[in-house]
Parts: C-alpha cells; structure tokens; sequence
C-alpha cells in the first residue's frame, strides 16, 4: 500500500510540475518579446520620428521599458504661443504617432509622460500630463483629425 502511496505522490508531483511549467511558458515567451521590441528601439531611431528636444522645440528625451511591457516615452513639448496647450500638443504629435506606429511595425502599447515649457518658472519645463496610446487605437482612428482628437481628449482627462 505504501508503494502505491509514494507511486501516486510521485506522479502527482510529475503532474504538477508539468502543469506548472505549461502554465508558465506562455509568461516567459510575452515577456521576451515584448523585450526584444524595446531592444530594437534606439534614441535616435525615436528621435527621427518624435523629434529632439530643444530649449526652443518638442522631442523625446528618454524612454524605458514599463512593467506591462509598454514603452515609456519622456517627452518635452515645447509650445510657441504659450497658449492653447492641449490642442496645440495634440495637433503637434497626432502626425508623430503616426508615423511611430509605422516605421516600428512591432511596437504596441506606448505611454507618453508630457512636460512642457513654462518660461516663467523654474525650471522652466512642468508637468504636462500622461496617456497611452497602443496599435489597435491609432489604426482604428486612421485620419490625422481623429487621432488628435483623441489625443486632446486623453490629454485633457490626464493633465497633471
């Protein structure tokens, strides 16, 4: 009878570790991948699309993988006027994400952390706001209207 005990015990710790190393292949194969997305990105690379950020214009000026796997995406938003933010950013990087999701075929989810200018204090860049933006959104919105659109409104919601 004890054999049959530690038989069955065996093979349920056989069973089980399967079934855990199942379970957990799916988990270790997305992570990769979303990994390698981020590796095949470079400063430069979203610099050409987003531009360079400058005392006097808009552009990346770093990005890190998030914990889901999303690009994060500093960027400066540099506003002319100093009027209208909401609708000038959006307006401003509507045609950039565009452009993102074409040239990086493989890039999904990416969440953008907004500071923009403020001469009149200092520093002079503030807390603009935050959103995300992933593939299924921008092809669904395909004109440039409608992504600024939705833009303004995830800006709008998101101001800090």
């Amino acid at each position: 009878m004890r054999t049959w005990q530690k038989a069955g015990t065996a093979i349920l710790a056989g069973l089980a570790t399967i079934l855990f190393a199942a379970r957990s292949a799916p988990a270790r194969q997305a992570k990769p991948e979303k990994a390698k997305v981020f590796e095949e990105l470079t400063l430069p690379e979203l610099r050409s699309v987003l531009g360079t950020p400058r005392d006097d214009g808009s552009g990346v000026s770093d990005y890190s993988l998030g914990d889901q796997g999303e690009v994060i995406i500093a960027y400066h938003y540099f506003d002319v006027d100093l009027d209208n933010y909401e609708t000038d950013f959006a307006a401003e990087i509507a045609p950039r994400l565009q452009t993102l999701y074409r040239r990086f075929k493989n890039l999904d989810r990416v969440r953008f952390e907004i500071v923009a200018n403020e001469p009149s204090a200092a520093p002079p860049w503030k807390p603009f706001s935050a959103f995300a933006m992933d593939r299924a959104t921008i092809e669904k919105l395909r004109w440039t209207w409608f992504v600024s659109r939705d833009v303004l409104d995830q800006v709008l919601k998101n101001r800090k």
